[in-house]
């Protein structure tokens, strides 16, 4: 509930939302609108186009490339062809194929541009292009029916839109793959897929009001280069397999720490034991454990990934012993909540494996900012001087 909760709290959505609420008053009420946005949206196509590339965001790359070309397809230049054939459909046909494009380019994975992989990237689109060219030069309705059948559904949707039926069907299903894709796997960038399928089809629906088309293509656009920001932004500051902030970024919070200060280091128990005995994805997935727990840190405190299977834990403007009750906090929840571990079914065996429960605990070491320790690395160093003690205490507990 709460991943779906989260998709309709998002910065896209509500850029979009604060798109689409300016745009219908500047409408209502007559304002006039520049002709310069469309030029200005171009603009923001070529930014895209340039960041995704430096960046080597492949899927948004196409995606920005198949938003402008479906503009210039439906724009007053475009429409200034002296094919009757081509005005007939290219709305149809970029209705429908734009869901596609989105939808296909959204899935792939990221394997660069200017590579075999992006040639054949650039091959899809460069295949619909000719398609939909071979259809408009030669004149012939039966290359393009499909844009025209309308399926047998009770309710007339002309009422509602100018967007043909087989497009909303298309849109309903590619949002619908985009949702579940993000559902699995949480990301800005996912998220952004799916509310740059809403501005399109909207583009679409407003396709007759002025300038409808650039605004809302142009404002996808917007929202695919922010999406290539935040996750560059993720890659450098966050930790891809737990999602805690990494190194650099507690590199950057102990530069900002001034008076007094606590950091804690944390360490999973026998963490060996868990890779040796039941391997490498299983000790993946006790560090995903562990995180989620060290998240959710009460006191001010912020927990990073420090490397390997050692977390770091910052409180500012906290003493040593205000810290200690929110890190025995940590430990006993840690402690409760148990790795349910359960052997992979082959071929060769009929039952299922059972499940088994592994117990997962860790090792906390805290050190202030003292007369001893000024600096911030001297104040990690006893930090981990104290993790030491508490594993020869025994592991499973907090020393200072």
């Amino acid at each position: 509930m709460d991943k779906i909760m989260s998709l309709f709290t998002t910065i896209p959505l509500g850029l979009l939302i604060v798109m689409s609420i300016a745009y219908s008053h500047l409408i209502m009420n007559n304002y006039w609108l520049p002709a310069t946005i469309e030029t200005f949206s171009y603009g923001i196509y070529g930014i895209g186009l340039v960041l995704s590339w430096w960046f080597n965001r492949s899927r948004v790359f196409f995606m920005i490339t198949v938003l402008a070309i479906s503009q210039v397809a439906l724009s007053d230049l475009a429409a200034a062809i002296a094919i009757p054939a081509f005005s007939k459909i290219i709305y149809s046909v970029i209705c429908l194929l734009l869901p596609i494009n989105i939808l296909i380019f959204s899935l792939v994975k990221e394997r660069g541009i200017f590579n075999f992989w992006g040639l054949g990237r650039f091959g899809i689109i460069a295949s619909q292009m000719f398609y939909i060219a071979l259809a408009v030069t030669s004149n012939d309705d039966t290359l393009l029916n499909s844009f025209y059948q309308e399926p047998p559904l009770t309710v007339d949707m002309f009422v509602i839109t100018t967007i043909p039926q087989p497009a909303i069907l298309v849109y309903s299903v590619a949002f619908l793959l985009v949702i579940r894709t993000q559902l699995q796997h949480y990301s800005y960038m996912n998220n952004t897929f799916s509310v740059v399928l809403v501005a399109s089809m909207l583009a679409l629906h407003l396709k007759a009001a002025p300038l409808a088309i650039p605004i809302f293509f142009g404002t996808a656009g917007i929202l695919l280069i922010m999406a290539v920001i935040q996750d560059s932004y993720s890659m450098a500051y966050l930790d891809e397999l737990t999602g805690l902030p990494a190194r650099r970024a507690l590199k950057e919070e102990l530069m900002k720490l001034r008076g007094e200060y606590t950091i804690a280091m944390v360490d999973i128990d026998f963490f060996k034991k868990f890779n040796d005995t039941y391997g490498h994805d299983t000790g993946d997935e006790v560090l995903r454990l562990v995180a989620s727990v060290l998240k959710k840190v009460g006191g001010g405190g912020k927990a990073f990934r420090y490397g390997g299977e050692e977390f770091t834990i910052l409180f500012p403007y906290t003493t040593s012993a205000d810290a200690i009750p929110h890190l025995e906090k940590l430990r006993m929840a840690v402690e409760k909540t148990p790795y349910a571990y359960q052997k992979r079914q082959t071929k060769k065996t009929k039952r299922k494996p059972a499940v088994k429960k592994l117990s997962v605990t860790i090792s906390i070491g805290l050190a202030e900012r003292s007369e001893k320790n000024k600096e911030t690395e001297a104040v990690i160093k006893a930090a981990d001087t104290a993790l030491y003690r508490a594993k020869e205490k025994g592991r499973n507990c907090v020393s200072k």
